[in-house]
């Protein structure tokens, strides 16, 4: 019997595969790859990632894929067909399930029925969240995502019911879309205030710091000039980040307008981001009884653990949760949804990276120090020297304070002063704001 399980979150800037064996052991890559580009260069990819985990195709049993991509859905569904006859090609012996936005699991002949119900379905992140928010004995939540093109908020409250039903109906209720991510173009408004504009980088340019053409600034230029990302670091370093070409959007498109600093104008684009999504949370909240300082929030996504922190802050949240594969949370929901819809297979109570996460063996105190980085934080334009730590140093109850950055290959979390941070037993990072 096959011991794998795989999913696929093909995205509108990123693609994330996430596997897991019976034990719980995930094997996590996000890829700058979509479906747009071709499927034999993704099935290409997915050859590459097998053979880093020492898996053949043959090992693995069930396979679903959930389309976040922005494309008509006809043609959604087709490229899946032309995916699955590729990695049949290929030696894999499953056929591709996709998920629903009301969370079955449909074949692709099944979905083609109604191909729009297959489209960006967001109970992924859902399905995380309330699998997290059970794990950490929280019941009520603020679930974030942010992404390369999308950001995601729901609530989860100790009245929410815990079935997939009454989770997809609270979608409607208590679940936004934001239009915003880390691959937003940030211009003007009329007041000349910087946002984020509705359109986003492409995928093959992507934003000015990727050096592939880009042009104009976007929020991922904006947290590389604060400092919060590694530019030798981004996705393990297959896009180094050119900061230079980020002060260059920014400062042609920005701060010369505005009359600003450069890293001014990335500041104004991070809190500008930060109060949005606040304003849009404390909507939600208005809606129940639970006060803001009940909840934790949960912070997913790539861009979710950079910006976490600020936004709980404006919203009296004292506990921000960075789970583990948090960087690929919509992957790794439609592997919590694939359980509910088997009844032969259910998920591990407890999930870990494998080959990746290896505290154990060092010794000495705190080697996950990485080193240190002019990092621009609120509304101060005198960088603070912060120290960066791995976050696969971190043991089980290992304590750190902010100011931090804590890095991983899918994601960043960036620590405030006045926070300080545990590594739980579930390898979940639990970050305090005082």
């Amino acid at each position: 019997m096959s011991r794998y399980r795989f999913s696929i979150d093909l995205g509108e800037t990123f693609t994330d595969f996430v596997m897991i064996d019976d034990a719980g052991r995930l094997s996590i890559k996000k890829i700058p790859t979509t479906i747009h580009d071709s499927t034999r260069t993704l099935v290409e990819e997915l050859s590459f990632f097998l053979q880093e985990c020492n898996i053949i195709p043959p090992d693995v049993g069930k396979l679903v894929v959930g389309l976040s991509v922005q494309m008509p859905p006809h043609l959604a569904v087709d490229c899946a067909r032309d995916l699955e006859a590729k990695l049949v090609g290929a030696g894999w012996r499953s056929s591709i399930l996709l998920v629903s936005a009301h969370g079955r699991i449909l074949p692709i002949e099944e979905a083609a029925l109604d191909p729009q119900s297959i489209m960006s379905p967001r109970i992924g992140g859902l399905m995380t969240g309330r699998y997290f928010g059970e794990q950490i004995g929280q019941k009520n939540l603020v679930v974030l995502r942010i992404g390369g093109s999308s950001a995601f908020v729901s609530l989860q409250t100790e009245l929410s019911g815990r079935s997939m039903d009454t989770l997809d109906q609270s979608l409607e209720k208590h679940g936004i879309s934001l239009n915003l991510g880390g691959n937003s173009y940030i211009g003007l408004n009329e007041s000349g205030d910087p946002i984020l504009l509705p359109e986003h980088a492409t995928p093959g340019p992507g934003p000015a710091c990727f050096d592939r053409g880009g042009e104009y600034p976007t929020l991922t230029d904006a947290d590389l000039v604060m400092g919060y990302l590694n530019k030798d670091y981004f996705l393990y370093g297959s896009i180094p980040l050119k900061i230079d070409l980020a002060r260059k959007a920014i400062l042609k498109y920005l701060a010369t307008p505005l009359h600003i600093s450069v890293v001014e104008a990335a500041m104004r684009v991070s809190n500008g981001v930060e109060t949005t999504i606040a304003n849009q949370i404390r909507e939600l909240i208005g809606t129940h009884s639970a006060k803001s300082a009940s909840y934790s929030l949960l912070a997913f996504g790539g861009g979710g653990p950079v910006h976490a922190g600020e936004i709980a802050r404006q919203l009296g949240i004292t506990q921000v949760v960075v789970p583990v594969g948090a960087g690929v949370s919509s992957a790794l929901g439609y592997l919590l949804v694939l359980a509910e819809n088997d009844p032969d297979w259910e998920i591990p109570p407890t999930l870990h990276r494998a080959g990746y996460y290896n505290p154990t063996q060092r010794s000495g105190d705190f080697h996950a120090l990485k080193g240190y980085r002019s990092v621009y934080y609120e509304k101060d334009l005198t960088p603070c020297g912060c120290p960066i730590y791995d976050r696969a140093g971190i043991r089980a109850d290992d304590t750190l304070s902010g100011p931090a950055i804590i890095e991983g290959p899918e994601t960043t979390v960036v620590m405030h002063e006045k926070s300080f941070a545990r590594m739980d037993s579930f390898r979940n990072l639990r970050i305090n704001l005082r």
